[in-house]
Formats: C-alpha cells, sequence, structure tokens
C-alpha cells in the first residue's frame, strides 16, 4: 500500500506494532520505501502464534483448501491498522489494492464495502472479509465488518456479474453490474488489479 502521511516510518512501524502485525518489507532489509511522496509498503502477520495461528492469519479463499493458513494480513487486520493510522493522522490517504481513501471520514464511510469483494472464484465466491481466522481463533480480535454498516443485495446479483463483485458500488439501481461501464472498467484495472484482456468478450453499455 502507498500512503501519503506525515507520519515517519518509525511512527507506522509502531502502529503495526501495536495492532499486532509488522512491515513485510522490514523481513528483507528494505524497509518503508518512498515512492514520490509517498512511503510504500506491505503488511505482515507478527510473530506470536495462539493455537497454530497468528493475529489476523488470513486463510484460504479456495474451496479445495477451505480453513488453510496463507502467509498474509486479512481483511480485518488491514482495516484496523488503517484505523490506528488515521488515529494519528487524520488526513492520511491511504491507496490499496482496491481503495483509495482520502482521510478518515472518507474511510470510515467506505472501508465497509471492500469486505464485501469477491476474492474467491465464480462457482465458489467468498468474501474478503469471511477468508480470516477472526471468527474463530484464540485473539481477542473484532471479526465483524462494523456495527453501522449493512447490505441488502440479492445473491443473484452478483452472481450475474461476470467477475462475481461483491461490492454494491458496482451495480446499478436496476441490479445490473457495470462492467460494461468505461469508468467502472477504468478502476477496476486501477484499483483492483484486472487488465483490459479480463473485457475483451464483455460489450461496452450503449446509452441511449
Amino acid at each position: 500500500m502507498k500512503v501519503w502521511t506525515k507520519l515517519s516510518p518509525d511512527d507506522i512501524r509502531r502502529i503495526a506494532h501495536d495492532v499486532g502485525i509488522r512491515i513485510h518489507s522490514d523481513w528483507g532489509g528494505h524497509g518503508i520505501s518512498k515512492d514520490g511522496r509517498a512511503w510504500n509498503f506491505r503488511l505482515a502477520l507478527g510473530d506470536e502464534k495462539r493455537e497454530g495461528y497468528r493475529k489476523y492469519n488470513r486463510t484460504s479463499a479456495s474451496m479445495f483448501h477451505e480453513g488453510r493458513k496463507v502467509a498474509a494480513v486479512c481483511w480485518h487486520g488491514h482495516r484496523d491498522f488503517m484505523r490506528a493510522l488515521y488515529a494519528e493522522d487524520p488526513e492520511a490517504r491511504i491507496k490499496s489494492a482496491v481503495a483509495d481513501y482520502r482521510g478518515r471520514q472518507d474511510f470510515e464511510e467506505s472501508f465497509g464495502s471492500t469486505g464485501f469483494r469477491n476474492v474467491g472464484s465464480m462457482m465458489y465466491p467468498q468474501f474478503a472479509k469471511d477468508v480470516c481466522s477472526c471468527s474463530y481463533d484464540e485473539w481477542d480480535t473484532d471479526g465483524t465488518i462494523d456495527g453501522s454498516y449493512s447490505v441488502t443485495m440479492p445473491q443473484a446479483v452478483p452472481l450475474a456479474c461476470p467477475f462475481v463483485i461483491f461490492d454494491v458500488e458496482h451495480y446499478r439501481a436496476d441490479g445490473t453490474c457495470k462492467c460494461d461501464d468505461p469508468a467502472e472498467r477504468d478502476k477496476m484495472i486501477r484499483e483492483w488489479e484486472y487488465s483490459e484482456s479480463d473485457f475483451v468478450n464483455i460489450p461496452l453499455r450503449q446509452e441511449a
């Protein structure tokens, strides 16, 4: 992720440590690198284990390996790290692979929807918020997304999308997905790591 902030790399490391995770690039000795005016780094799991799991341990989204541990920080870990960082710098900008938050208010208003992004397959869709050990491990971790956030979206809506995207903002009021919208495609390529080739068989929507 990239973070535009007044905080120093040592502040970022301290925040990660307080949450219970680490900075991934510190393992390889590269540290937190400068990218223009932003700090560039990845989050990593902490060292301590309980019942075989680390805090915020992500699990596999595959239907063949459900529950298998993955060496990555889950959705809740990223959420709690960002929330802790915003507590110290409310004006920071945080850009990840799935979102671009411009300050604490923007983060609190929109982070919940990323928990419903499909990280599984079309046949076995999995929410980003569900592929982790937070709901059943021994850590004192809040496994919910946010008490004030709710989604009312029929299952048939995301299943009709070519990519089965569980993000309410990806759909129109009539239930159709925006994969055929040029602006949405640009966002999917820029923020969600899709490519132009993914849309070869999806014609653009013709405005009336």
